[in-house]
């Protein structure tokens, strides 16, 4: 008589599933999503624009030291009319840089140099 292994019976199991499959209809195609989701609002922006202006020009200095522009620190910063949902500040910096900050609610910035005033 002959012993049965975990081989054999690992073959066997998987001959037996793989005849069982054999008369199975393939499953449906499930649909694909084509609209993106749209990213759901953290409260950032509503946390910046509640900041005491020390704090505010820390996140600004932060976003433009981020984004690798030269700023030795806020000298000034004045909100903007906000662009396309973001609100945005003209910042000038102890160097005499200036730049526009524009900040999402996902807390990214996009900083763009100010011409004629040192900004990149």
């Amino acid at each position: 008589m002959r012993a049965l292994t975990m081989t054999g019976l690992g073959t066997g199991l998987g001959l037996a599933i793989m005849l069982a499959a054999c008369g199975s209809q393939p499953a449906e195609p499930v649909a694909a999503n084509t609209t993106a989701a749209a990213p759901a609002e953290t409260g950032y922006i509503a946390k910046v624009l509640a900041l005491p202006p020390r704090q505010l020009n820390g996140v600004l200095y932060r976003a433009i030291d981020d984004a690798k522009q030269p700023c030795q620190g806020i000298a000034e910063a004045t909100r903007q009319s906000d662009r396309n949902g973001k609100p945005v500040w003209a910042v000038r910096c102890l160097d005499n840089s200036a730049w526009l900050v524009a900040l999402a609610d996902d807390g990214m910035a996009d900083v763009t140099g100010i011409p004629g005033n040192g900004g990149g």
